[in-house]
């Protein structure tokens, strides 16, 4: 059914994918990549946060379906991995996040991953939008207000 509607032969399928596993592999990746596109463009770790979070929530039925697969516990990883590439972005650019002690900031950078990947999973398991301002500005804060204040 795939290659029928991608209008592919079977043979350019398997030339770029072992199988259907490797395409959604392949569709994760993509898609995570993708959210951290414009957010290194953006000017603060809010409007980082918001156009993250605004990438995810514009695709949430891909984001569902992958949770709904196999592919649930590697789909979560890299969401979470992605998460960590921005923080790690912006806390080496603008919270000089590599002053701290390495072991601190690593553990910095892997709290709030998992922490944001969290609220990220929670919306999409209770079929909830998130409040994607609310979630930037607080965590903007909570940020600034423990490494600079």
């Amino acid at each position: 059914m795939l290659v029928e509607e991608c209008k592919i032969s079977r043979q350019t399928f398997y030339y770029h994918f072992t199988d259907i596993q490797a395409l959604i592999n392949w569709g994760i990746q993509q898609y995570t990549a993708g959210c951290l596109v414009n957010v290194k463009n953006a000017v603060d770790i809010n409007e980082a946060t918001v156009m993250y979070l605004t990438a995810i929530q514009q695709s949430s039925f891909f984001l569902e379906k992958c949770l709904e697969s196999s592919l649930s516990g590697y789909t979560t990883l890299l969401l979470r991995d992605s998460i960590a590439e921005y923080i790690t972005y912006f806390g080496n650019q603008i919270l000089k996040v590599s002053s701290l002690n390495p072991e601190d900031a690593k553990f910095f950078i892997q709290f709030l991953s998992n922490a944001i990947t969290g609220l990220i999973l929670s919306s999409i398991y209770q079929k909830e939008e998130m409040d994607i301002k609310t979630i930037a500005e607080q965590t903007e804060r909570i940020i600034l207000g423990r490494l600079n204040g």
